[in-house]
């Protein structure tokens, strides 16, 4: 990848990288009521034993905010508005900065893009069980969770 050309084709998508070869991603960590204490994960499409947070690239002509509502409603058929941005998180591993989003719950979906083309699954988990499914499913969205806990409005209630 280099500097000068922010797009390139990936398993038939175009992706957009960053001025230092970065490929950008937005992620949300949905909640489902004003206490943030419910959180919606999305199985994995590698594994679908795995609980994840929706997340995926963004597009051309889109902007991170864009894309976590395309994500969110594609991966898990939610829709719902963005309350906070968590900031940018860097995987120098995988070579991707991940802009990531409080979304606040607002419409949910029976049917929708991943449930019929890869039978992916949603659940709605308490916030003390999404630690434990992310360490074992995705350890690299922890940062996710953290900054999400430490940024809460709600921090007192989440702790107990």
């Amino acid at each position: 990848m280099t500097g000068n050309n922010p797009l390139e084709k990936d398993d038939n998508k175009m992706r957009f990288f960053d001025d230092d070869g970065y490929r950008q991603r937005a992620a949300c960590v949905c909640v489902r009521n004003q206490y943030e204490d419910e959180i919606l994960l999305i199985t994995s499409h590698r594994d679908k034993s795995s609980w994840i947070f929706p997340g995926g690239g963004v597009e051309p002509n889109e902007s991170p905010h864009e894309a976590a509502h395309r994500e969110l409603y594609e991966e898990a058929g939610v829709k719902g508005r963005i309350l906070r941005e968590l900031g940018i998180f860097e995987n120098r591993e995988r070579n991707h900065r991940t802009t990531v989003f409080v979304v606040y719950f607002e419409e949910e979906y029976d049917d929708w893009d991943d449930k019929r083309l890869i039978g992916r699954q949603r659940n709605w988990y308490h916030i003390k069980d999404v630690y434990s499914l992310l360490t074992n499913s995705k350890p690299s969205q922890l940062k996710f969770l953290e900054k999400f806990i430490s940024t809460s409005p709600n921090l007192i209630n989440l702790l107990h």
